[in-house]
């Protein structure tokens, strides 16, 4: 079953529901699967509040949504993940017509920071970075992956699903073992966003750089200041001072990020790069990134797909 198609089976599946509760549950392809439960959010009328009493992991398959949790406010896209302990309380709010939201329910005694402090290499730096984010995993309730659609670790996910509604040999094993690639992939692309309650009034913290993550394709100066609450040369001028980093060259250093992941990927072409990422010209787009990186977007991914051994010839 390829993306596409999980993503119409699942449509179907929240469109042919006829019960009215707020969440479908999956059946998995293998009675004896003992892991976890995958259900979908419904699209149905209500509030659909939840207290939970398992781990959870938030996919969102498609579409937009809105989670609330206590006063934090997560507006996730397609291809975002969120992971939520034991005794999480939270809402699920502004549905799409389009949206999509599969939640895995972890069986009653998992969690994470047993199942994630197994890792094939145990370095010092690995180690510290694991028990970081178990920390603020479990002080905050919650871990927003802020992956997209053709990031790596939603395309685990989506085999994750897949492999769930599938009867595969050795699924559960399988299925374990992507569960810690999702989270270290994440990592290692710097996917991890720390949720924090924004108070639009005020500059401070990292919430400029949670604005820019969430808005750098079609991001303004007006906009960013309005947002904030502030005139937008009061705003360019603090954001210098405060920073060392003038407006621009925080989104641009974004964009660039996102370029070079969009780059490994060998299906996305450059014309499409380059309208993701927010820039129009394809020349400013070389020469941003010629300047950023030292080399040209055609050399990069060359190398890239060296790296990881793609041959399209």
């Amino acid at each position: 079953m390829v993306a596409v198609t999980l993503d119409q089976y699942l449509v179907s599946v929240l469109r042919s529901d006829r019960s009215g509760v707020n969440e479908i549950s999956l059946q998995s392809g293998n009675d004896n699967f003992d892991f976890f439960t995958i259900y979908l959010e419904n699209h149905n009328d209500g509030i659909h509040a939840y207290d939970m009493d398992v781990s959870t992991i938030l996919y969102l398959v498609s579409g937009t949504v809105t989670i609330k949790s206590g006063e934090k406010s997560i507006d996730m896209k397609a291809g975002n993940i969120l992971l939520l302990t034991q005794g999480c309380k939270y809402r699920v709010e502004n549905i799409t017509s389009d949206t999509v939201l599969a939640k895995i329910k972890f069986k009653p005694g998992f969690r994470y920071r047993e199942f994630f402090k197994d890792f094939s290499y145990k370095g010092k730096k690995e180690g510290e970075i694991i028990a970081q984010i178990i920390k603020s995993l479990e002080r905050e309730n919650v871990l927003w992956l802020k992956t997209s659609k053709v990031t790596r670790s939603s395309q685990v996910m989506t085999h994750i699903i897949n492999g769930y509604l599938n009867d595969e040999l050795f699924m559960r094993a399988l299925i374990g073992a992507e569960l810690v690639v999702v989270l270290i992939l994440a990592i290692r692309a710097q996917r991890i966003a720390t949720v924090v309650n924004i108070d639009k009034t005020k500059f401070e913290g990292n919430a400029l750089d949670n604005y820019i993550d969430e808005h750098f394709s079609d991001i303004t100066l007006s906009k960013a200041a309005k947002y904030f609450g502030f005139n937008p040369n009061y705003f360019s001028n603090m954001v210098k001072q405060k920073t060392g980093k003038s407006f621009v060259d925080h989104v641009d250093e974004r964009r660039m990020q996102e370029a070079k992941e969009l780059l490994a990927q060998p299906d996305i072409s450059l014309k499409e790069i380059i309208s993701r990422v927010g820039y129009s010209s394809k020349s400013f787009f070389y020469k941003k990134f010629n300047q950023f990186y030292g080399e040209t977007p055609a050399a990069m991914r060359n190398r890239l797909f060296r790296e990881a051994n793609i041959n399209l010839k």
